[in-house]
């Protein structure tokens, strides 16, 4: 871990909650730190995979015949497996108890590293506010009370590991630990997509549905977070815990439910969400209104007309569009249906209708990736920019800045649009000029799409898709040059109508086949 004195300053509330603020002025996109995560596990409820690496298991470690292995591991965590081999549980106690995993690798810091527990320790648990609750009770169940009865713990180094001190630790878990995503097909992966991370200082930063920063988590479970936009000396720096395209209940639910807190950002006070409408429904009394959900003085109310909607009305609707919504079929006419129904109740950038946008823009991708280019429909690539489109105009304003969500979408933007404007040159719908603007925008967005998804590891998804798009941009920019070059051999000819037109004739060729290769 580097720069954390550096670059923050732990400050904390009256009620003793720690936070984060900047030491100094940061520009935009500057690591501001780097951290290993502390412990790594399954999540709650994972399927039983490797303890080393977390794919799907299919052995037992032959040291303490107890912890669950891959193919490729032959080992795991050497202070783990001499715990596993010298305590008197069952070979089958971790496959039968898989969630005890990660809380059980919490309290080995205990013994292995002191100072490492001890910090781990001083992270929010909200133990009273989940005392009694329904996951309290599960962890009662699955974790605390296996651990207890296997009397692993009896006697771990003068630690009295009680039921409440486990309580304790899967609430940090909880709380505060991140995904962390490989990519499988990177060389030396160590971590899949069902592994998690804890990282006391990462998760010093508070949440916010805006937030001023990018966290971005290799598949070497390292931490490395950047300033989203540019911040200022004393501001506090705000992570985001939800996913952003839904709507503030959905959102404020999660929150609660999963970090105990009611988030009242920017974004959560405002009944439009800055202006996106994610929340917000059609207006029955007026034709350009829609109604959003207000705190002060509980009520549903137009923004055009200040009519104001029943409670019951808008159960009716938001249910009936929820239900439909996550019932349909991922078929791309059934998609289409739904976001025509529902954007006229709802409105067009509804979370609920984003949702269902975003099925159907992955099931475009499928389409357009099982097809060789000259033969996806033209209406396919017209759709996908759409939504495309669509999708970016909302994120923009949820994630100012370095965006994840927004690198991603300008780069399915850009397959979209340049493959179409190819297609409409060939059947001489485009002229040159026409595609030669068309190429120069989607290189525009191939840049933003660069410059956004460099900051993730080459270890995730995310980072391998960095790779393939600085690559296009190159093949891109050889089109783009290829076609100025045929724009001025027509203005040459313009001037000479009796040229030998077959060298263009030829190029004309090269161009097709060449474009024909972009996915």
């Amino acid at each position: 871990m580097a720069g954390f004195s550096e670059n923050f300053q732990v400050l904390e509330t009256a009620e003793s909650e720690r936070y984060v603020v900047a030491k100094r002025n940061i520009a935009s996109g500057e690591q501001i730190l780097m951290e290993e995560a502390y412990v790594t596990g399954p999540y709650y409820d994972a399927d039983i995979s490797c303890l080393n690496c977390f794919k799907e298991s299919c052995c037992t470690c032959s040291k303490c015949s107890k912890a669950p292995l891959c193919y490729d591991c032959s080992s795991h965590n050497a202070d783990e497996c001499d715990f596993y081999r010298e305590s008197s549980l069952d070979k089958n106690f971790l496959y039968n108890h898989f969630n005890v995993i990660t809380p059980v690798r919490c309290l080995l810091l205990y013994g292995t590293n002191r100072e490492r527990y001890d910090e781990v320790m001083r992270m929010e648990s909200h133990l009273e506010e989940r005392r009694g609750t329904e996951i309290w009770d599960i962890h009662e169940k699955y974790v605390v009370k296996p651990l207890l009865d296997s009397g692993a713990f009896d006697n771990f180094h003068n630690l009295e590991v009680t039921g409440e001190l486990i309580q304790r630790i899967c609430g940090i878990l909880d709380v505060n630990t991140f995904e962390i995503r490989g990519n499988e097909d990177s060389p030396g992966m160590t971590m899949s997509n069902l592994a998690r991370g804890l990282f006391p200082k990462t998760a010093l930063m508070t949440h916010s549905c805006v937030p001023n920063t990018l966290l971005s988590i290799d598949g070497y479970a390292n931490a490395r977070v950047y300033t989203s936009v540019p911040v200022k000396m004393g501001e506090v720096l705000h992570n985001s815990y939800t996913r952003n395209l839904l709507g503030t209940y959905d959102r404020q639910t999660q929150l609660i439910e999963g970090r105990h807190f009611t988030c009242s950002c920017k974004r959560c006070t405002d009944p439009t969400e800055l202006g996106t409408h994610l929340s917000s429904i059609r207006c029955t009394s007026c034709t350009d209104g829609l109604c959003s959900f207000h705190t002060d003085n509980p009520r549903w109310e137009c923004n055009n007309c200040h009519h104001l909607l029943k409670r019951e009305y808008v159960n009716e609707v938001m249910c009936a569009a929820r239900s439909e919504i996550l019932a349909c079929p991922p078929e791309i006419r059934d998609l289409e249906k739904v976001i025509s129904k529902h954007s006229k109740t709802l409105n067009p950038q509804h979370s609920l209708v984003l949702e269902a946008k975003q099925n159907l823009a992955g099931e475009l991708r499928s389409v357009c990736m099982s097809l060789e280019p000259p033969h996806v429909p033209k209406q396919i690539l017209k759709r996908k920019i759409e939504l495309c489109e669509e999708i970016l105009g909302v994120v923009r304003v949820l994630e100012p800045g370095i965006s994840r969500m927004v690198g991603i979408a300008l780069y399915e933007h850009h397959v979209a649009l340049v493959e179409l404007s190819r297609r409409n040159f060939d059947t001489t719908e485009f002229k040159s000029h026409e595609l030669l603007d068309n190429l120069l925008k989607a290189e525009n967005d191939l840049k933003q799409a660069v410059s956004m998804l460099l900051f993730e590891h080459v270890s995730t998804p995310e980072g391998q898709l960095a790779k393939r798009a600085m690559r296009e941009l190159k093949d891109l920019r050889e089109d783009i040059a290829e076609v100025r070059a045929m724009i001025e051999d027509e203005h040459l000819e313009k001037q000479d109508q009796g040229h030998n037109r077959k060298s263009n004739t030829a190029s004309n060729g090269c161009r097709t086949k060449k474009f024909g290769k972009r996915r």
